[in-house]
């Protein structure tokens, strides 16, 4: 990902509150996404008349590896080789370490650019597809465009899969289940602030920023998302995003109705700023300079 990352243009959903069901059942935002329906893009994965959990267990059964017991003479301590992992499935170590061979770079012992490129390839995804962001945050990567051979290995034994098909598996029925999960989706979103700042910074760029909320909110919209990314796009004085702002976005885009806001309630100030913004747009207070940019009189604003 990183510079693999580009915007992910969507549909918006016409509300946040009524469209996605994560906010029926939480006081944050958007769970997951619904314009582009995953099982529409799975051709070749599952044939049709094959239900998502009929193909996961024909696929765990085929690879299952039967476990080798040592007693050593003590048949009550008995111990496993091979590891169980949350289900029925077992995963091998040589297994998981020969999936990372197949990636890593030449050079270094991680997985770097070109090898997330090949691994989204074999996947079936764009390396900035969401799906490779929620695979990001399974694996708890602490860097774009890079995965070291710990968190490859860790984040797939999790996720209770050792091939590329149980991986998208897997990954299908985490975006199903981010739908729904409020609480899931929080831990993606603000993993996703992390995932995307460049080493020893505190902050976003306003650029990258950008590209990670379109991509982060790519199936389910929050109404305000275009007009809050078009007010940090006309704003070239903005230094960044902090964390704290990113993290408030969530609870900002659900509760937002311009004339109920309250200025002295405990936002960021760059919130103070946006609805200055969309008030003076809708008064139509603007002036144009001689490349036809729109500027607000109000001088708080810009």
């Amino acid at each position: 990902m990183g510079k693999c990352v580009s915007c992910c243009k969507r549909e918006p959903c016409s509300s946040i509150k009524s469209n996605c069901s994560i906010n029926q059942t939480r006081t944050v935002t958007f769970a997951g996404r619904s314009e582009v329906n995953p099982q529409d893009e799975k051709a070749g994965l599952l044939s049709r008349g094959d239900s998502l959990s009929n193909k996961l267990n024909s696929v765990e059964n085929k690879n299952r590896v039967k476990p080798i017991v040592l007693t050593n003479g003590d048949t009550n301590g008995v111990r496993l080789l091979v590891k169980t992992v949350r289900g029925s499935q077992q995963l091998s170590d040589n297994t998981l370490n020969l999936l990372f061979e197949k990636y890593r770079d030449t050079k270094e012992d991680v997985i770097l650019s070109d090898g997330i490129e090949r691994l989204c390839k074999d996947l079936g995804y764009a390396p900035d597809d969401f799906a490779i962001l929620v695979l990001a945050w399974n694996l708890d990567a602490s860097q774009m465009c890079r995965f070291t051979k710990s968190e490859f290995i860790k984040g797939l034994e999790y996720m209770n899969a050792d091939t590329i098909q149980t991986i998208r598996i897997r990954l299908e029925q985490m975006i199903e289940n981010l739908k729904t999960d409020a609480e899931k989706f929080k831990q993606l979103y603000r993993f996703t602030f992390r995932f995307g700042l460049e080493p020893e910074n505190r902050i976003l760029s306003v650029d990258m920023a950008i590209i990670l909320w379109r991509l982060v909110f790519t199936v389910c919209t929050p109404t305000i998302l275009e007009q809050w990314l078009h007010f940090l796009e006309q704003n070239p004085g903005i230094r960044g995003i902090p964390k704290d702002t990113w993290n408030m976005f969530l609870n900002f885009a659900e509760s937002f109705d311009i004339n109920q806001y309250d200025d002295t309630e405990a936002w960021p100030s760059l919130f103070d700023d946006f609805v200055d913004y969309e008030k003076c747009k809708s008064i139509s207070n603007f002036t144009k300079d001689h490349t036809g940019s729109v500027h607000c009189s109000w001088n708080n604003v810009l």
